[in-house]
């Protein structure tokens, strides 16, 4: 494990409880492997924008537009980011009954047809073939 990528994105800073547990999760990798780098994306700020009509085919089809090419150039930034890590911890706080639009609107991003997935026969196939789930639970801090 040499690279973390660590995606947050609860709005509530300090207060954020996810955000507490994801600091306890990397805090715990860092132990395994303190040399290993971290790479944050806090969607708190809105660094990731919604998908709109005028944007949508710079993740979706061939991107033509500036609007469409800036959010291709963005899609790649985000994909290289989880390409190059060895483990993503994503702060997934609950809102409204679901994970924050913000969330979202990363997951639009980096899910690209061709890129990261591809469709067959059996259905959705993941192309980050390096990249296993796995999943911890452990004791939060308090």
């Amino acid at each position: 494990m040499r690279n973390i990528l660590v995606v947050n994105g609860s709005v509530s800073g300090d207060a954020s409880v996810s955000r507490a547990l994801v600091e306890v999760a990397v805090q715990r990798l860092l132990g395994i492997n303190p040399d290993a780098s971290v790479t944050h994306r806090d969607l708190s700020h809105g660094a990731v924008p919604h998908l709109t009509p005028a944007t949508v085919a710079g993740v979706r089809a061939v991107a033509n537009t500036d609007h469409e090419l800036s959010t291709q150039a963005l899609s790649d930034e985000l994909i290289a980011e989880l390409q190059a890590a060895d483990v993503v911890v994503i702060g997934a706080p609950m809102h409204n009954f679901s994970i924050p639009s913000s969330l979202r609107a990363w997951f639009d991003h980096v899910l690209r047809r061709r890129v990261t997935f591809s469709y067959s026969e059996a259905g959705p196939k993941g192309l980050l073939t390096s990249k296993r789930r796995h999943m911890r639970s452990f004791d939060p801090p308090w």
